[in-house]
């Protein structure tokens, strides 16, 4: 009979492993995905286990790799190691909209759902990382008058 260790370190197939690397890429929290993945009730204990061990499983290092780029993290160059990382909160931000109900938030909740919308917003409105156009156009005027000679009357 299996015991609560064979099940906790059990190695997840590589259909396992692909589907368990998209949830995680697509935001949703590892003591989320992995009940996903089980076929029978199970402790606290079990659950602290297994989100601390199956994500290190090698299959499913295999599948985050392929997902975002087939370069192993700690080989990737800057650019590509933000790139990741950004499109990963992104979808970790998405995924708290999409799972918190707005008229139920208060307080923090709140807070945290707005300062995710506002991220979002922003992100799609290709705003992301930029001052706002108001802040834009006076750096953008300031450094045309710098650029300008200056004439003596």
């Amino acid at each position: 009979m299996a015991t609560d260790r064979d099940f906790i370190t059990r190695p997840l197939t590589r259909d396992e492993a692909q589907v368990f690397a998209e949830m995680l890429l697509s935001g949703v929290p590892v003591a989320e995905v992995v009940p996903y993945f089980w076929d029978r009730s199970v402790t606290e204990a079990e659950l602290v286990a297994c989100e601390t061990a199956w994500p290190q499983q090698e299959a499913v290092r295999e599948a985050v790799q392929r997902m975002t780029g087939g370069t192993a993290w700690h080989k990737m160059d800057d650019p590509e190691r933000l790139d990741v990382a950004l499109k990963k909160h992104y979808s970790e931000l998405a995924y708290f909209l999409w799972t918190t109900n707005y008229a139920e938030c208060d307080g923090g909740a709140k807070t945290k759902a707005d300062t995710c919308r506002q991220a979002i917003e922003a992100k799609v409105a290709g705003m992301a990382g930029r001052e706002s156009p108001l802040a834009q156009f006076y750096h953008d005027l300031l450094t045309r008058y710098e650029s300008e000679p200056v004439k003596v009357q």
